[in-house]
């Protein structure tokens, strides 16, 4: 799973046996910080997976989360998370390994694509509306000339 999404995430991975059930809990964490281009961000998820030693079907529950902070010219942050559960069958050890990584990989990037989509909606839209728009002209206005023309026709309206 991590390979193929980042080649710098850390996994950690724990397991548990009580009788003939055997609980298993994956740990991905991946970050970056980039204060050269003003924006650092993290992904973690947390996998549950249960299953008996027989084989069968495993029950997989995990949660993902996104934080991202972007900081130049403003503040935007971003705090994000999804839940995801399957059944997922184990049959071999390998293929239990096989079918698990499979629904892992699919579930975080499902998650990532739908931020990316968000995004792109949110740029069009709401980030757009978000903008002032530029003048007829389409170019700025100089805030402090205009009201320096302002405060001169005011001294030559008292003046007269």
């Amino acid at each position: 799973v991590v390979s193929t999404q980042s080649t710098e995430a850390v996994v950690s991975t724990q397991s548990t046996g009580e009788g003939d059930t055997v609980s298993l809990t994956v740990a991905i964490e991946n970050h970056k910080y980039n204060p050269d281009n003003f924006y650092c961000g993290k992904w973690t998820s947390r996998w549950s997976v249960e299953f008996p030693t027989s084989g069968g079907y495993a029950k997989v529950s995990g949660h993902m989360k996104v934080q991202v902070h972007y900081y130049e010219d403003g503040n935007v942050q971003l705090h994000t998370k999804k839940s995801a559960e399957e059944s997922v069958q184990m049959g071999s050890v390998e293929e239990g390994a096989r079918n698990l990584v499979e629904f892992i990989g699919r579930a975080e990037r499902e998650y990532q694509l739908g931020i990316n989509e968000n995004y792109r909606e949110m740029s069009a839209t709401t980030f757009k509306s978000l903008r002032r728009a530029l003048p007829i002209t389409k170019n700025l206005v100089d805030w402090h000339k205009l009201h320096s023309l302002n405060i001169g026709r005011d001294l030559m309206n008292r003046t007269t």
